[in-house]
């Protein structure tokens, strides 16, 4: 028996990732429907928080090099069909020890991508940027092309963009159930259901909830805590003096963004993630305790800042063990596909991870991103 699809493709979570895949889709003539529990650029799961950092010299490895150039073009694409500023290349900071790992692998990696880099010794450094107390032995390395993503603007353009083209975007649409039925994939929301030729689980920390038994073994959502602090100047942190930064600092891992308020600067890492049973039930205060050691932080490293923060928040994201991301066929020859686990480092390069993604399910081919296959950590 022929099933009638209501779609070739099922997004299932149209946030960073998934309103990427939509435009993609849409770019390439796919029929899609996607599937949002709140609204493309809401402040419940990743995407919150105004700002993502973009780099080029990647600490996580030169495997990622491919993707973050063509993650410049997609980006640039996505600013011109849209109309809308999204990336700002302001530079970025990577600090740490000169002996350190963080900056032995920024270097390594932009070595091995070929992303020209700057190497600035701790006087250079601390001259060039003075709104960093930098320790004796501590150097930075400076990505020219690094900046910040506008993110919420960026879900909403590219959400936009897939609907112009004749995607539906169901949103306040919680799925209950996602069936991969051989020929066809059928996913059932409260009393209603809709039957697709494939579709890609992209639903950030709510994703194990839709996979079959066994993914919340290799799939963690954890806390992430950000906080916004005012400037003593606040003209030395605007995005021409103010590069991006991410800071290893003995066990202190930190990194922040230019104020893009004229008031106030996003610093965040300042105190660990931690695992969350229920993405659906988590403080967004900080503690007094989360509090205090924020300060302290900012007080001795960032002297320029109002040491307490002004506004803080905290958002959910899904991690893997290894911090590699989940994309691909969950199993060989399923027709469900996951792109989640991106561990807070996905934002840089989600519209050329949906281009692949997109790609591979025009193609009906397998996902070319060996390095992130859903199966590497061993099968369910």
């Amino acid at each position: 028996m022929t099933v009638t699809l209501d779609a070739e493709v099922a997004v299932i979570g149209v946030g960073t990732v998934g309103s990427m895949l939509m435009w993609q889709l849409g770019t390439r003539g796919v029929s899609a429907i996607g599937f949002e529990r709140h609204a493309p650029g809401h402040d419940r799961g990743a995407v919150g928080g105004e700002t993502r950092l973009f780099r080029m010299a990647y600490a996580e490895g030169p495997q990622y090099a491919h993707l973050l150039r063509s993650a410049l073009n997609c980006w640039r694409e996505l600013e011109r069909e849209s109309g809308t500023e999204l990336l700002v290349q302001c530079g970025g900071l990577a600090i740490g020890s000169a002996a350190g790992r963080h900056v032995g692998q920024v270097l390594a990696s932009a070595a091995a991508a070929d992303v020209p880099v700057e190497l600035l010794n701790h006087d250079q450094a601390a001259q060039r940027y003075p709104q960093h107390r930098l320790l004796d032995d501590e150097v930075a390395v400076l990505d020219t092309q690094a900046g910040f993503l506008r993110c919420e603007p960026a879900v909403l353009a590219a959400t936009a963009l897939a609907e112009q083209r004749g995607a539906a975007v169901l949103r306040y649409t919680d799925v209950d159930t996602v069936l991969d039925n051989g020929d066809h994939i059928e996913i059932r929301a409260k009393d209603a259901a809709w039957r697709v030729r494939e579709a890609v689980v992209c639903a950030g920390s709510w994703t194990d909830r839709l996979l079959p038994t066994g993914w919340d073994r290799l799939l963690q959502p954890r806390r992430v805590r950000l906080s916004w602090f005012a400037a003593r100047d606040p003209a030395m942190y605007t995005p021409d003096r103010f590069p991006i930064f991410i800071r290893q600092t003995g066990r202190r891992h930190f990194y922040g963004a230019p104020s893009i308020d004229g008031i106030s600067i996003k610093v965040a890492g300042l105190t660990t993630s931690h695992a969350v049973d229920d993405p659906d039930r988590i403080e967004r205060r900080h503690s007094q305790e989360e509090l205090v050691a924020e300060s302290a932080m900012v007080r001795d490293l960032l002297p320029g800042l109002h040491p307490d923060p002004v506004r803080t928040d905290a958002l959910t994201d899904m991690f893997t063990a290894d911090g590699t991301p989940f994309v691909g066929r969950i199993a060989a020859g399923s027709r469900l596909r996951i792109a989640s686990g991106f561990s807070g480092h996905g934002f840089k390069y989600a519209p050329a991870l949906a281009a692949v993604v997109a790609e591979s399910v025009a193609s009906g081919t397998d996902t070319p991103l060996a390095f992130m296959s859903p199966i590497r950590l061993g099968r369910i």
